[in-house]
């Protein structure tokens, strides 16, 4: 394998590593005895009905499903909020975010009539650009106490989801990547 072509594959391996894996973390009251829940319903968010403006539903079902299956999944049943042992919320925010960077590069690789070739390009001019930052952040709330026992969160820069389907895909697999987190430490 020629040097170019190994760096080439080392690239690649990066960008796919780098990308792999979804963001998330959790905070939790220590003290708690998770062990006992086993029955979830919805809490209504005081801000707006389930965590997103109402005027993007189709995201908020998507959400929606995409908890009530990992719980589900999870062992855990939904009930009516009387039967409730703990109560799920979450929240979306996104944000419009700028960054900027002073060096930027590329690698080509090609090939011709006279062998192969490959350059390194760099710039040193400064680029700015955009992009949107989105969190979720989904609560239990435990029913006896009224009181947040469990947050997780996942914060992330948003890739282009205009197709409906890779939206329910990223969906889905955000809310299982935080998830997998709860209940902490494996209590179940």
């Amino acid at each position: 394998m020629s040097s170019l072509a190994r760096l080439t594959s080392i690239i690649s391996f990066l960008i796919i590593s780098a990308c792999s894996g979804i963001p998330v973390s959790q905070d939790f009251e220590q003290s708690f005895d998770f062990s006992s829940l086993k029955t979830f319903a919805w809490d209504a968010n005081e801000d707006n009905q389930w965590g997103i403006a109402s005027s993007n539903e189709l995201v908020d079902r998507r959400i929606r499903s995409a908890i009530e299956n990992t719980l589900t999944a999870r062992q855990f049943s939904q009930v009516d909020a009387a039967k409730a042992e703990f109560l799920v919320l979450y929240n979306v925010v996104v944000e419009q975010r700028i960054s900027s960077s002073n060096v930027s590069g590329g690698i080509s690789v090609g090939r011709s009539t006279r062998g192969r070739h490959g350059s390194i390009g760099l710039s040193t001019g400064s680029q700015i650009r955009t992009y949107e930052q989105g969190a979720l952040l989904i609560d239990v709330i435990d029913v006896a106490s009224d009181k947040l026992v469990w947050r997780g969160t996942s914060a992330q820069t948003l890739p282009d989801l205009s197709d409906p389907q890779r939206l329910t895909d990223h969906i889905n697999a955000t809310v299982a990547a935080i998830f997998e987190q709860f209940p902490p430490g494996g209590q179940a």
